[in-house]
């Protein structure tokens, strides 16, 4: 086996430090902005996803219309109708929308916690089984406190998702920027 050092592979495009280091800026002002006003971040979450949703439907049903031909034609047209009714949905009422989303977060953290419980007590001779039980145990109650502060208090959850979410995002890019800075060649003096 060689110890010889090897060269990490190199982008095959070139980045632009400038432009990578400005959007991650950005990205942290709207973050911050999300974290501030964390319902109207929500509501613009539900937004985004609903014209999503619309976009992606009409496509859906495009491509399902072009391919009426082939045998999954119905699946591909119920697929469109169902984007369309979503997009729709959350287009037309985004805070009802927003707060739907926030209980799908809740059901996922309870799903999630249940499992890392039943996980934990299966390897519960195994150093580290206590860390599995108290995430399920975290998971259950941050689920259930998601429950009981619905619909209004889910509003705030989803806007802090989304602002911590835009917020790594936009280190992402300053780090990728930053990274793509120094690896940019200094040009040589007298050349």
């Amino acid at each position: 086996m060689s110890t010889a050092t090897q060269t990490p592979p190199s982008f095959t495009t070139k980045l632009s430090p400038g432009w990578s280091l400005a959007l991650g800026v950005l990205l942290l002002i709207a973050g911050v902005a999300a974290l501030l006003y964390p319902v109207v971040a929500a509501v613009a979450a539900a937004l985004y996803v609903g014209w999503f949703a619309l976009i992606a439907g009409v496509i859906a049903i495009a491509i399902a219309i072009k391919t009426r031909a082939e045998p999954e034609f119905g699946w591909r047209l119920l697929v469109g109708v169902v984007y369309l009714a979503l997009g729709f949905l959350l287009v037309a009422n985004p805070i009802a929308g927003a707060a739907s989303l926030a209980l799908i977060v809740g059901a996922l953290l309870a799903v999630a916690g249940v499992v890392e419980i039943v996980l934990a007590f299966r390897v519960k001779p195994h150093k580290g089984w206590g860390w599995l039980l108290a995430n399920g145990i975290v998971s259950i109650g941050l689920a259930i406190l998601i429950a009981i502060g619905w619909p209004l208090e889910s509003l705030v959850l989803i806007g802090y998702l989304v602002g911590f979410q835009i917020i790594f995002c936009g280190v992402a890019r300053i780090a990728l920027g930053m990274g793509a800075r120094d690896a940019t060649p200094a040009p040589k003096p007298g050349a």
